[in-house]
């Protein structure tokens, strides 16, 4: 039996969220209407959130919107670009007193450094 209730997070407002049914090896988008108290939902199910939870449906989380993604992007970017100038920080900034397998890791962070600068957010904007 599941633990859900039915409902999604913060069920006042509208949204996506993801579900996934018990017989489903992924979980698949359904829209959460307040003013119903519904679920968005085939025609053969009243999209209630006990005929959910009886059904099998289990409840992920909810979809982020465009603008989320675009800051989880950015977040991420932010991280691997922090490791990558920490990473080169482990090596000798003068060539000549780096191994040959130093000056090749060194080099790599370099290029992954200036390949996540010059990434674009969804506005255009560089990193």
């Amino acid at each position: 039996m599941s633990d859900w209730n039915g409902l999604p997070d913060q069920p006042e407002r509208s949204g996506w969220h993801w579900l996934k049914h018990e017989r489903d090896h992924f979980p698949y988008p359904f829209e959460w209407n307040p003013d119903e108290g519904c679920w968005e939902v085939e025609i053969d199910e009243d999209g209630s959130p006990a005929e959910m939870v009886d059904s099998g449906y289990q409840y992920i989380c909810p979809c982020p919107d465009p603008s989320e993604l675009a800051q989880v992007r950015k977040d991420e970017r932010e991280k691997c670009l922090d490791i990558a100038i920490y990473e080169r920080g482990n090596f000798p900034s003068n060539p000549e007193h780096r191994t040959p397998s130093a000056d090749t890791a060194y080099r790599a962070c370099d290029r992954i450094i200036e390949a996540i600068r010059a990434l674009t957010d969804d506005e255009g904007k560089k990193s």
